[in-house]
């Protein structure tokens, strides 16, 4: 007997258009990537860590709308930091840009129901605006090097300055992509 809860799941899956299929691909692809790229940047497995990150990454990507997601990038970046932790290794970005697309991925999922379509425009703006961030991921690392190789003492006050400018950039940046009501 099929309880109404496995008939929801079954109708789901049945649902479930070919746009929708390939974005769960991606996300599982781009989590199980950044899982790959610490065992590539030292050379040892994690087995367990490959199994359990994919079982969450597939049950993020059917269940865009929950927290599983959170849980893939935890661990991701756990693992990164625990074996791995070198930022002068060139897989160090491409870890972050599988996080991102995972995420971003996985974001743009949970915005539409099962069964929807997600207009070209809408894809084509969600894939400029990652690619974007994924070019300052490979930029803020080529900067991280070029400081970590740097044999200079430390500046809190410049330290402190950068993060100002950041945080402003950010701060107008996200304020002129927001849309504002018409005057009125």
């Amino acid at each position: 007997m099929i309880t109404e809860a496995l008939q929801r799941w079954i109708d789901d899956i049945i649902d479930t258009g070919r746009q929708q299929w390939a974005l769960r691909l991606v996300a599982v692809v781009t989590a199980v990537g950044a899982i790959m790229t610490a065992t590539a940047a030292n050379g040892r497995w994690w087995p367990l860590g490959l199994v359990v990150v994919t079982g969450l990454a597939v049950t993020s990507a059917v269940r865009p709308d929950s927290h599983t997601s959170l849980a893939v990038i935890t661990i991701a970046v756990w693992n990164w930091q625990a074996t791995v932790d070198r930022v002068d290794t060139a897989w160090l970005p491409v870890a972050g840009v599988c996080l991102l697309v995972h995420h971003a991925v996985i974001a743009l999922s949970a915005t539409i129901p099962v069964g929807g379509r997600i207009p070209a425009t809408v894809l084509r703006r969600w894939a400029g605006r990652t690619s974007v961030c994924a070019g300052l991921v490979g930029l803020v690392w080529v900067l991280t090097v070029a400081m970590d190789r740097r044999d200079a003492p430390g500046n809190g006050a410049l330290t402190a300055l950068a993060l100002v400018v950041v945080a402003t950039a950010a701060v107008v940046i996200r304020s002129r992509s927001v849309d504002r009501p018409p005057a009125g």
